[in-house]
């Protein structure tokens, strides 16, 4: 009996480790365009990427692009919600001029990194951004 309960004690603390370490608040992404520019994806509360949207259908998001490590953009209002369908894990995000999507990649079967792809086109600020895929390349490479 005392070995089951300790088998037990282990597997819940393995499963929740598992599930704490994969889980993000902030992504720093790479762009496959440009070297000089990064992308950073603020999210309000960690987000667990195999299941994003436990008792949310949606939440906002902060968008900024930097280049050579100065932020010439940024959008706080970007409404994230599941790309297809509510049990989706590809992120979508839209906003006013923005359009974002990020897909978890497994390695494994555990969470290793976001790709995605980022379109920015802000009349009102006047901005442009098109970093979307090349040939199999991802647009973004985010960690």
């Amino acid at each position: 009996m005392k070995s089951m309960r300790l088998l037990f004690i282990i597997l819940t603390t393995v499963f929740t480790a598992k599930t704490f370490a994969a889980e993000v608040k902030t992504l720093t992404c790479s762009t496959a365009k440009s070297e000089i520019h990064s992308v950073v994806v603020d999210f309000p509360r960690s987000v667990n990427p195999l299941s994003p949207f436990i008792g949310f259908l949606s939440f906002t998001a902060t968008v900024s692009v930097y280049k050579y490590d100065v932020k010439v953009y940024e959008n706080k209002n970007v409404r994230v919600t599941p790309e297809v369908y509510t049990t989706d894990i590809n992120l979508r995000g839209d906003a006013e001029g923005v359009y974002l999507r990020l897909y978890p990649q497994m390695l494994e079967g555990e969470f290793s990194h976001y790709t995605g792809q980022l379109f920015i086109n802000d009349l009102d600020k006047k901005a442009y951004f098109n970093f979307k895929d090349i040939d199999d390349q991802p647009g973004l490479d985010c960690r």
